[in-house]
């Protein structure tokens, strides 16, 4: 842990300190021109709350885990101290994956003289880290960032008193080269650019050029992109703690999200909600085509258990849920045509070959392991994962139309396949085994999350609360991503006093332990940055100010009474749907939703008392005329919009703000 750094990345509350000190370092005196970025514009609500969220460390970490993060999908980068603190080390690589994988190459920044202070801070509006190393001669202030399109990490320095400043390239690990990297020097200034040595498009000759004459334009386009990405949504909250959580989630869901088609198994369900599903692999694999991998069925063979080896298991490795969540927030029918449809398929076909006949006339599945828990028969894990299979591909056959001979199989497949087991606790584990110790992977309840689906089609409501309650009652062995994996069941089953006690203990602790947030908002026992993204906990944040589940446009289902003002703007529902909405004084006060197609909606709009419905153009938010609105029950209405025009709720006679701006602060 860094002992120097005291408080919490996303705590911070004061708003001078290094990122004023550094941007005057980085002044137009310099000799290239970059974008000046000193603080956040007085009026623009949306740069202010993203500022609000640096992250601050008072000395850097040796632990790459703990470390400032920079990023564009295909290539990051991680700040940690050198050697025998003799600088800052960085760490280039690719995000990784569930497994450890040793940076692509490594840079150091060495000063002459020894640092005595070492303080950055990663600014999100621009994402740049920025930094100040004092040393025995001098000082050294550097600012880099991963350019956004192009797998190229900038940086620039200047140095002070009589200190001066080198780059080195350490040879990497095993097998791997080192970065290639190109710098120029201009008296105390220096600039550097370096690239992955197997990336394509960036060798030494780009990387001159770059220098030479394409800098200043390559920053100007890369926090262009960023500042248009941080403002596609807004999350104002009297918990400033979780605001800030908020955005460094959004942050990091563009930094280390990989668009690959490859990728699809990785996608995080973030990407939906947050509005920013065009960075993910979904859209390169409409446009390349899926990646084609079926090697992870040779790993999952049932009957044998853990013993194949822990691979993922087939539903999941083949992308058809990232998939599914893609094709719920779009509605884009290519997604299941071309890639959903064939990969459970494929995954059905393979499974339903092991699948046994019992005397109870049911189909049951041989030992298979539960990810995190134990072999057994009927794993409930992988029999709720055939089936939303088996269910997804009979009701997308029969959305397409397609004559396909195996949809009676699917049919009578998905009809015999035996209930997963239950006892008095909840769901169990499988046949005869029940969850009876900690456990930090809920894998026995998959088919709640990221499934969204009963145990089995006649289950009873209430076992889903039990089911989980008896999980979360049990913490012992719990990590960070148990917490964060919890608080979005929570969120799914609108247990609001939950979830917001598990986003609570997530980010609002100091200690080393594993069960908390590291001080980069990432996970400390994951190695990789994208395996260490706690997205589950931004998902259960978004999902109680939007619902996620059901085909209702559901506006704060489940808002902890511990916030009584709430504004939320460019937020995803399913289907497509744009919400903004605002709560004050615990009441909504109004809902704009604006409609993506031209089918009937139901608005769960929360707006008690009477209410009135007014109808926007195409392009335009103000409301234009009141349109006639069918009652479907306490808060709720049906409407029927024209494809592309905006709904907006509210009370009669009641003129609200409709504008984006924070909500006061309660902590």
């Amino acid at each position: 842990m860094n002992a120097g750094f005291a408080r919490r990345t996303f705590l911070r509350t004061s708003a001078g300190g290094l990122a004023a000190a550094s941007g005057v370092s980085w002044a137009a005196e310099a000799p290239v021109a970059w974008a000046a970025g000193e603080g956040a514009a007085a009026d623009d609500p949306y740069e202010q709350a993203v500022r609000d969220a640096r992250m601050e460390w008072a000395a850097l970490p040796r632990d790459p885990r703990l470390a400032p993060h920079l990023g564009n999908g295909r290539l990051v980068v991680r700040a940690v101290a050198a050697p025998g603190g003799r600088g800052v080390r960085l760490l280039v690589g690719g995000p990784g994956t569930r497994s450890a994988e040793p940076p692509a190459g490594v840079l150091d920044l060495l000063p002459l003289g020894t640092p005595t202070a070492v303080r950055c801070v990663l600014d999100l509006w621009d994402a740049e880290l920025t930094g100040r190393v004092t040393t025995t001669r001098g000082t050294v202030a550097f600012s880099a960032l991963v350019d956004r399109h192009s797998p190229t990490l900038l940086l620039r320095a200047r140095t002070e008193g009589g200190e001066r400043l080198s780059f080195t390239a350490p040879p990497p690990e095993g097998s791997g080269l080192p970065p290639r990297s190109v710098s120029r020097e201009h008296g105390d200034r220096q600039l550097l650019a370096a690239s992955p040595a197997n990336a394509k498009g960036a060798g030494e000759a780009a990387l001159r050029e770059l220098l030479a004459t394409g800098t200043d334009a390559a920053v100007t386009r890369h926090r262009a992109w960023w500042h248009a990405f941080h403002r596609r949504c807004y999350v104002s909250l009297p918990e400033r703690t979780l605001q800030r959580f908020h955005r460094a989630q959004m942050y990091t869901l563009a930094a280390v999200t990989d668009p690959g088609p490859e990728r699809l198994a990785d996608a995080p369900t973030l990407l939906g909600p947050s509005r920013h599903l065009d960075i993910g692999p979904v859209s390169a694999a409409l446009e390349q085509g899926p990646s084609p991998a079926h090697e992870h069925l040779a790993g999952a063979l049932p009957g044998v258990g853990s013993k194949a080896g822990r691979t993922d298991d087939p539903v999941r490795a083949s992308g058809a849920l990232a998939l599914w969540e893609a094709h719920r927030y779009t509605g884009d029918p290519r997604i299941v045509r071309d890639l959903l449809r064939p990969a459970l398929a494929g995954v059905v076909g393979y499974f339903s070959g092991f699948l046994m006949e019992g005397v109870d006339g049911r189909l049951h599945l041989p030992v298979t392991h539960s990810p995190g828990q134990a072999d057994v028969s009927d794993c409930t894990h992988d029999l709720s994962l055939l089936r939303w299979a088996v269910t997804t591909l009979v009701a997308a056959t029969r959305r397409l139309r397609e004559k396909d001979p195996r949809l009676a199989h699917w049919e009578d497949l998905a009809a015999r396949l035996t209930r997963c087991h239950t006892d008095t606790s909840g769901v169990m584990i499988g046949a005869g085994l029940r969850v009876a110790r900690s456990c930090a992977e809920p894998s026995h309840l998959n088919w709640l999350l990221p499934l969204r689906q009963a145990p089995h089609p006649d289950a009873d409501p209430a076992l889903a609360q039990r089911s989980l309650r008896h999980w979360a009652g049990m913490r012992d062995a719990w990590h960070a991503g148990s917490y964060a994996t919890a608080a979005a069941m929570a969120a799914a089953l609108r247990d609001a006093p939950l979830a917001l006690e598990l986003l609570r203990h997530l980010t609002g602790a100091t200690g080393d332990e594993a069960d908390f947030l590291a001080p980069n908002s990432l996970y400390r026992h994951a190695v990789s940055p994208r395996a260490a993204a706690p997205f589950p906990a931004g998902q259960a944040l978004l999902e109680l100010l939007v619902g996620a589940g059901g085909d209702a446009v559901d506006v704060f289902p489940a808002v902890p009474d511990a916030w009584p003002d709430v504004l939320v703007a460019g937020l995803l529902a399913p289907g497509g749907h744009v919400v903004d909405a605002e709560r004050h004084a615990g009441r909504t006060r109004w809902v704009r939703v604006g409609a993506a197609d031209g089918r009937p909606l139901t608005l769960r709009h929360g707006v008690d008392g009477d209410t009135e419905v007014w109808i926007s153009r195409p392009g335009h938010t103000a409301p234009h005329r009141r349109v006639v609105s069918r009652p479907a029950g306490p808060g709720a209405a049906l409407v029927h919009p024209a494809q592309g025009t905006t709904l907006t709720v509210l009370r009669p006679g009641d003129d609200p703000d409709l504008t984006v701006r924070q909500v006061p602060a309660a902590r």
